[in-house]
């Protein structure tokens, strides 16, 4: 099926001008060609017309880092912390189906203009992985939005960075066996995660229509030894795939590398010949000042999470260090944003707002960011940061897949705005979620009107409260009560680390 799709005005990409009543011809899920409305439908006299008054036409976004939870941790129980107590809570956060979280998830982004989203999988059940990816997947598949799906891996330093077995030995009894249990819950061997990582490359990679990209996630460098990031690094470099990675997300991590290594975490990376285009790093708060220009040569992309690391109290990352050293930056929600609502348009706003400060980056020179540079982030960068620099998604031209939003902007100067820069400035500055009315994901009108147009969103959401209602409630309280003991020995392991 040919479609015509026009708006009043319309950007085909970040840094496009804006222009008066643009339109796209889409054959299946490709686009064939843009430009004015009436030249295109004079040439496409086939075609089903779709013309929107008052709206934005622009490219679909893509959150280039999340857990797809579904639902948020204080509508769980579980209040913010900072990262490595967070962790340990969320040991007791009840489950819910894999298969409800991504459906839900999916559906929630979706309404939120994002066609593409990159899931790092947090398993209920650890030694249930393969079978928890294939019911995520599904979940993503049956919403309609695409996916680059990195199932996590991790083989050291579940409780501490660091002597593990020193820690838990001078713990006292009672919370000794916590720990032990904490510590005896089944993980992958290398081999049993690289097998399943095979099988769901095999059955589900995509890249002809880029719906499913299957990806490894040595969760993080802390969490993971030399040879795990190395065979992550030769799984991805084999399969033509990517490597996504928390990296740097908290200051206890970039002092546990210079104790164990005397230099950065991203030195040491490289020294492992970790850093390559191939490879995606989320959060990078920490990072040493002089190692962007490393991984701007090396050809890494970052996954930036502007409300997560304010939640988890980590920091404001150097964002502005990241667009000069010419880095491919994509925003990513992490499944944490302020109003556990997945809205990436304030995400964005978000990112803009306190990417210009400059407090927390003293010395730097370069110029403010952009409401363009941000925008490209969150469309055509954050598209080459999840699924890698030949991707056919985030802008609107000939020879891309089809997937774009329509955005209610009710602008009294729209005229005005297409003749200056001002149209990015105020869909940062004022739009949310509730303005996004349409979504075409792959040639596909997966929201109407706001709705979704495959699942309905309050059905799910009432599956998933229905779930978590019937889950016994003395054991959640007894993991949240291990939880909380735990951390206080946590926080004084850590005590003279902040030095």
């Amino acid at each position: 099926m040919t479609q015509l799709i026009s708006a009043s005005i319309g950007i085909a990409d970040a840094f496009a001008p804006p222009q008066l009543n643009l339109a796209v011809v889409v054959d299946g899920n490709r686009i064939i060609a843009t430009g004015a409305f009436e030249a295109l439908r004079a040439a496409h006299p086939e075609a089903t017309q779709h013309v929107f008054e008052n709206m934005l036409l622009m490219p679909a976004l893509v959150n280039s880092h999340d857990h797809g939870r579904g639902f948020g941790n204080v509508s769980l129980g579980l209040d913010d912390e900072t990262l490595e107590i967070w962790l340990l809570m969320l040991r007791s956060q009840p489950s819910i189906s894999p298969y409800l979280a991504a459906a839900y998830d999916g559906v929630r982004l979706l309404g939120s203009g994002v066609t593409l989203t990159a899931h790092s999988h947090n398993p209920v059940r650890w030694e249930e992985s393969h079978a928890e990816s294939e019911e995520t997947l599904r979940g993503y598949r049956d919403a309609g939005i695409r996916v680059a799906f990195h199932p996590p891996v991790v083989d050291q330093n579940m409780l501490v960075y660091g002597d593990e077995d020193k820690f838990v030995a001078g713990l006292p009894s009672g919370v000794r066996e916590i720990a032990m249990k904490m510590l005896a819950s089944v993980q992958q061997s290398h081999d049993d995660y690289f097998a399943m990582c095979e099988a769901l490359y095999s059955t589900h990679h995509d890249v002809k229509d880029s719906l499913v990209h299957i990806q490894v996630s040595p969760a993080g460098g802390q969490w993971c030894s030399d040879a795990l990031i190395e065979k992550s690094v030769q799984f991805a470099q084999q399969h033509r795939t990517r490597v996504q990675m928390h990296m740097l997300e908290t200051h206890l991590q970039k002092q546990y590398a210079l104790r164990k290594w005397g230099k950065s975490f991203i030195r040491h990376m490289d020294d492992l010949g970790a850093l390559g285009p191939w490879l995606t790093l989320a959060h990078m708060i920490w990072v040493e000042p002089e190692d962007f220009a490393l991984l701007a040569e090396r050809g890494v992309a970052i996954a930036h999470n502007p409300s997560s690391n304010l939640r988890v109290r980590s920091g404001i990352a150097a964002l502005s260090s990241m667009v000069q050293a010419n880095i491919t930056v994509g925003i990513g929600l992490d499944g944490f944003s302020l109003d556990e609502d997945q809205d990436y348009l304030r995400e964005m706003r978000m990112a803009w707002t306190i990417g210009n400060n400059r407090t927390n980056q003293p010395g730097t020179r370069s110029a403010p960011l952009s409401a363009q540079s941000i925008l490209n982030m969150g469309t055509y960068a954050g598209a080459q940061a999840t699924f890698g620099t030949d991707t056919t998604l985030g802008k609107l031209e000939p020879g891309f897949l089809a997937d774009m939003v329509l955005i209610d902007l009710d602008f009294s100067t729209l005229d005005f705005l297409a003749d200056s820069q001002g149209l990015r400035e105020s869909l940062l500055r004022l739009s949310t979620r509730r303005h996004v009315k349409h979504v075409l994901a792959n040639g596909e009108w997966v929201v109407q009107d706001g709705k979704h147009t495959r699942l309905d969103e309050a059905a799910l959401r009432a599956e998933i409260a229905g779930q978590l209602k019937s889950q016994p409630r003395p054991g959640q309280h007894q993991a949240l009560k291990d939880s909380r003991s735990m951390a206080h020995y946590v926080s004084e392991f850590y005590s003279d680390w902040y030095r």
